[in-house]
């Protein structure tokens, strides 16, 4: 760079930050006013010469600083091949009466995430504050707020099951694959239960449907979840959050952040939940479900030089809150014979001393779990000049104790202790090339590894049902290998094309798969004379191997700044796997195989109005193949004239479907009417029919039970049968800001619902009981705040309007169906400071 073209680049800089002075001071209503004529019509005249200077500076010596707006991704993910993302904010001037003196005011944009407004997909972006207003404090909250997405706890434990436009896996022993992942901070979390603990001191949400794993990652069939906690600032900065309200629920939330050196920044934040019980002992009137849960995370980042960005993420959580305990549904036992719960919130649960000195914790213990996670993240990131090199390396393990009464009832014949030990460890390399040919070639490959080791010890307590205790154990270890690679060509300057292929290979075992049963009291005639004894059910091990490429084809037209459409064909596979809940026939462990989806999707991104309004919506249709459900096997007989170990019954069992499809529309609104008013709306719509399927029909088997006591298979063909998700889900918000109050603070006025159709938990047709009825729920709040945010003051109630709702209805443990309810109406304040 000459000298001539270093001192108009300095000049124009200059003038710039005047022009930020002049704002500044006129926001403190100084009236101060620049003459600032001539440096304007020189920066207009120069904004070419400036860029380019600004260009060479940046790959020169000028050390790179990078800015993020608040709100905005900072996942590092790449944005599709060919897609168009660096915006200019709008600018514009008026001339006085006085030459020499100018006005400059700047629209500030309403909404967020304006990069991803030209990105080729129709992922659901959320920010802090969205968060924060939405009370979304875990995984299984974002199904409030993300068009066509179910997130629901198994059986009551912390392990969350996603359904993402339909497409998901029940998994309540956590060893197989989700069709939805989760990331965090750039790392995929395999086993579900895995991504618990961690939504706090969030940056950013993102949920992207569909088949995954063409930039990043791994392959999937039903889309990914997408979580950034904040990063390191290199100002200092602390705050703290403070939520209270009613059940003496309370959420603690602080961090603190800022520089060590001048290229060295920290970041710590931790979070504490605790109270919030609402169910309650039927029989004893005990209150249950009080959170007692912490978490701390630590951040590193650094910049060794001008081209090289490091990033340490570390993350400790311990869950020793109260079980999620269900109510009763229906009984099919005639032992039990418990009617229907009419309180939606009541419980029952009755710790047998006995199952309690087997498994090792107090006989006093109610329904809890005792969850330790951690991991550490390593990532980095080189700019080579040709192409910048991602690398993230991570390490995650996590323990797992929960006692889970699954009946609901003080007869024990559904007391469950799940035992697990995970660990997870992942390596990723990712190159990013410079685009090529003036700048219309782009491309990026990666490399992606994890290795799991998983055991798990699944024990049951049947007394009073069969006379014994269960234990089911299995060890799995597995690895997966991928490698993704995407191409994008700008055949014009308007009309974009992608072309993506990714190949994994996932191996994994199942051995050591074993079920103990522990004999005493009615049935320690098994013993030959001792009080108590074991027996022991051992299986062979079995492996399962997928080997296959998933690809997408793309073509995006950006047919105006404010105007994307877009429309792409992709495959995505998800890796087989086992059923491992109680084993009790070597059917039941034989791997499941691979599923895969066609996915078919055209998409509009638009903003009109001044970015007033913006509209976004998106049609899809899925070709869905071999998709993995925990169906139902029977193992025929009387389940109390059994002595083989092989207990008569109906139990889970994975099995692939062979066709159905799924089709759907979504819209997501964002309108700023008025000064201070914004508006969001989610519209989700789909249907889902099986094409290929025969299955045991559960609930016929259950009935012929209850009338015979004996077990028997009835299959049904369910071709044409619909797949039971909810066909329509809604979600909005409106926010008002007031106009400043005593100059100096503003009032915010916000209300949200969120609404979702029936869904039907036993697939497929199950009636009655099996339907989780239509719900609506409303909230609203109101926050006092300053104008340079610095506190604020929130008052807010959820569930308004006190509905009483069931949020899942489960698999029967064993003889009861339980359903879940969701939370009653919590009316609380919440109070902060940020400095």
């Amino acid at each position: 760079m000459g000298p001539r073209d270093r001192f108009s680049f300095i000049y124009i800089v200059t003038i710039q930050k005047l022009i930020l002075m002049e704002l500044w001071m006129a926001s403190l209503g100084s009236g101060l006013r620049f003459s600032l004529g001539l440096a304007t019509a020189l920066c207009a005249a120069g904004e070419m010469k400036a860029n380019a200077a600004s260009t060479a500076l940046s790959s020169g010596h000028r050390k790179a600083v990078t800015h993020r707006a608040a709100g905005t991704s900072t996942s590092g993910r790449p944005p599709p091949a060919g897609a168009t993302a660096t915006l200019h904010p709008r600018r514009t001037s008026t001339k006085s009466h006085d030459s020499e003196s100018v006005l400059v005011s700047v629209r500030r944009r309403v909404f967020k995430f304006t990069a991803q407004q030209h990105e080729a997909n129709s992922a659901t972006h959320l920010d802090q504050e969205t968060l924060n207003q939405r009370h979304i404090n875990t995984v299984m909250d974002l199904g409030r707020v993300v068009p066509n997405l179910t997130v629901q706890t198994e059986g009551g434990s912390t392990a969350p099951s996603f359904y993402l436009r339909g497409i998901g896996l029940q998994d309540y022993t956590q060893n197989n694959m989700s069709s939805v992942l989760t990331y965090f901070d750039g790392v995929p979390f395999p086993i579900a239960s895995m991504s618990s603990g961690m939504m706090f001191d969030v940056e950013s949400v993102a949920a992207e449907p569909g088949p995954v794993g063409f930039t990043h990652g791994l392959s999937d069939t039903g889309g990914e979840v997408r979580i950034e906690s904040r990063a390191p600032t290199k100002k200092f900065h602390y705050g703290i959050t403070e939520d209270l309200a009613t059940r003496n629920r309370s959420k603690t939330v602080l961090y603190v952040s800022g520089p060590i050196t001048s290229n060295l920044q920290y970041r710590i934040a931790a979070e504490n939940m605790e109270g919030g019980a609402y169910r309650f002992n039927r029989d004893t009137g005990q209150k249950l479900g009080n959170a007692n849960f912490g978490a701390i995370r630590g951040r590193l980042a650094w910049q060794p030089d001008e081209k090289t960005n490091i990033d340490l993420i570390a993350n400790w959580s311990l869950d020793r809150s109260q079980a999620t305990a269900g109510f009763v549904l229906q009984d099919f036992s005639t032992l039990s014979n418990a009617p229907r719960d009419t309180n939606i919130f009541a419980t029952g649960w009755s710790l047998n001393p006995v199952f309690a000195k087997v498994i090792g914790i107090s006989s006093k213990s109610v329904p809890s779990n005792n969850d330790v996670n951690w991991n550490i993240t390593l990532k980095g990131n080189h700019d080579f000049g040709f192409a910048k090199l991602y690398g993230i390396t991570s390490f995650a393990q996590q323990q797992r104790h929960e006692y889970i009464d699954r009946d609901a009832l003080s007869f024990r014949s559904g007391d469950t202790y799940f035992v697990t030990s995970t660990n997870v460890f992942s390596q990723e390399l990712r190159l990013e090339g410079r685009p090529l040919f003036n700048g219309r070639f782009h491309w990026l490959a990666g490399l992606y590894y994890n290795r799991i080791r998983a055991n798990g010890s699944n024990w049951f307590d049947l007394s009073d049902y069969i006379g014994y205790i269960r234990d089911s154990t299995h060890d799995q270890p597995q690895e997966n290998f991928s490698q993704y690679a995407t191409i994008g060509y700008d055949i014009t300057r308007k009309l974009k094309f992608a072309f993506s292929l990714t190949h994994q290979s996932d191996e994994r075992q199942l051995e050591n798969d074993a079920v103990k049963q522990y004999y005493y009291g009615t049935t320690a005639a098994r013993c030959g004379g001792a009080e108590s004894c074991w027996s022991a059910n051992r299986f062979a091990t079995h492996g399962a191997l997928t080997n296959q490429f998933s690809g997408k084809v793309g073509l995006n037209y950006q047919a105006t700044k404010n105007i994307l459409a877009y429309a792409s064909i992709s495959r995505g596979v998800k890796p087989g796997g086992f059923t491992t809940n109680t084993t009790v026939s070597d059917i039941q462990i034989k791997p499941f195989k691979p599923e895969w989806v066609l996915a078919y999707e055209v998409g509009l991104k638009t903003e009109f109005f001044n970015h007033r309004l913006r509209l976004n919506g998106a049609m899809f249709y899925d070709d869905y193949h071999d998709k993995q459900m925990l169906g139902t096997i029977v193992i025929p007989g009387d389940p109390a004239a059994d002595t083989s170990g092989a207990t008569p019954g109906t139990y889970g069992s994975y099995v692939n479907i062979p066709h159905s499809k799924i089709w759907g529309t979504e819209f997501q609104l964002d309108a700023n009417p008025v000064k201070g008013l914004t508006l969001s709306q989610t519209f989700g719509y789909m249907r889902g029919k099986y094409t290929d399927y025969q299955q045991v029909n559960s609930a016929a088997v259950s009935a012929a039970f209850k009338q015979t006591g004996i077990y028997s298979p009835i299959y049904t063909s369910y071709n044409g049968a619909d797949m039971g998700f909810p066909k329509l889900t809604l979600s909005g918000m409106a926010s008002y800001d007031t106009n400043p109050i005593w100059k100096h603070y503003r009032l915010n006025f916000e209300v949200d619902y969120s609404y979702r159709t029936m869904q039907n938990s036993l697939q497929p047709r199950g009636t009655g009981v099996y339907v989780v009825p239509p719900y609506f729920l409303l909230g609203a709040s109101v926050t006092f705040k300053p104008l340079n945010n610095r506190w604020f003051v929130t008052a807010y109630a959820q569930n308004l309007t006190d509905r009483r709702y069931i949020d899942v209805v489960g698999v029967a443990a064993t003889t009861v169906l339980t359903g879940i309810a969701g939370p009653p109406r919590f009316v609380g304040g919440r109070f902060g400071f940020d400095f």
